[in-house]
């Protein structure tokens, strides 16, 4: 057995605990950092001690046949790299400690272990601090929504005092963006993720919303072609509002005096960039584009410009837009 004055002497001066194990898992060598980490004296330690005195009501024979394992090549030390474990101090203490292990060229097992107790606590915090800070964004979330809801509500209460038909279009459309809005917050509020919305499943509830309020006196039908994404919270408001005034107007104008119709939107992704597409088997582009359409392609034109996007318009057996941007790109809030 080696002594502390021969092979591992140098080691009692390492600011950390230092064990030596042989191929039986018997602990042959333990620093005087011992006494300063965990309080007990390193003559304790030696044999069977530091299995016993530090056993956490696991299974000592398992512990030791590990370390043998690794002392005589059988477990790669890879698979105990910066293990971490709960020890017992002598005073009654917890203390977490990270160890490194190496093997001699005798076959002995040392391992070092560094108190990480504080690392833990400001870690423990740190997780603390999140889950508030989420769960207060969430709160936040929830009360925009909310807040949302009121004034699309107090819009529906005007509605009954109102007869102009272009003053009713234009709080119809004012309530249809403040829905796209507090959709997205819904998502997030409902989201385990805060940073990102699945997009794909705002797409739908998006315009089964929009469809349910436009298609009850005709047959029109919006078709939504599966995709997978999922953005952050600026560019989601600014594509939800794009979806929400092509929509609209193609519900509105795209098929005046048919009874019928398909509307389809879909997002795709290539080389880098995404495609929003929403097309119309209607009408197409007219001579008699009113006041109301111009101005919701207006606003389409400056949600566009928001995410650095670029907008293609074509009419051939309907009208087809054609959204590209990239995620990786600012949102710039011009608004």
């Amino acid at each position: 057995m080696p002594k502390k004055d021969k092979p591992f002497a140098t080691l009692d001066d390492i600011n950390a605990i230092v064990l030596v194990a042989d191929s039986n898992g018997h602990i042959v060598f333990a620093n005087k950092a011992i006494k300063t980490i965990l309080g007990y004296d390193p003559q304790d330690m030696l044999g069977n001690g530091w299995w016993e005195l530090t056993s956490l009501g696991g299974n000592i024979d398992t512990r030791k046949a590990k370390t043998a394992a690794m002392a005589t090549g059988k477990t790669d030390l890879k698979d105990r790299h910066l293990f971490e474990n709960l020890l017992p101090a002598k005073d009654g203490r917890k203390v977490w400690t990270q160890w490194t292990n190496t093997r001699t060229a005798d076959g002995y097992l040392v391992g070092i272990a560094q108190d990480i107790t504080e690392k833990k606590k400001l870690e423990e915090e740190i997780i603390k601090k999140n889950l508030e800070n989420e769960l207060l964004l969430k709160e936040i979330h929830h009360r925009v929504k909310n807040n949302l809801q009121v004034i699309s509500s107090l819009l529906n209460l005007q509605f009954n005092n109102i007869d102009d038909k272009l003053v009713h279009e234009a709080l119809s459309k004012s309530k249809d963006r403040i829905n796209s809005m507090a959709l997205i917050h819904t998502k997030l509020y409902q989201s385990g993720d805060l940073a990102s919305i699945n997009f794909s499943d705002y797409i739908n509830q998006l315009t089964a919303s929009i469809t349910a309020s436009y298609s009850i006196h005709n047959n029109i039908k919006c078709i939504v072609k599966k995709s997978v994404a999922s953005f952050d919270i600026d560019l989601s408001i600014n594509l939800g509002l794009i979806i929400t005034e092509l929509l609209t107007n193609a519900f509105k104008h795209a098929f005046k005096g048919r009874p019928d119709g398909e509307i389809q939107v879909e997002l795709t992704y290539k080389a880098g960039k995404y495609k929003l597409i929403i097309a119309d088997n209607g009408i197409g582009i007219t001579d008699n584009i009113n006041t109301h359409q111009s101005l919701g392609l207006e606003i389409v034109e400056a949600l566009t410009e928001q995410i650095n996007g670029t907008i293609d318009v074509t009419s051939n057996c309907g009208l087809k837009y054609v959204i590209t941007f990239e995620k990786k790109k600012t949102v710039a809030n011009k608004t």
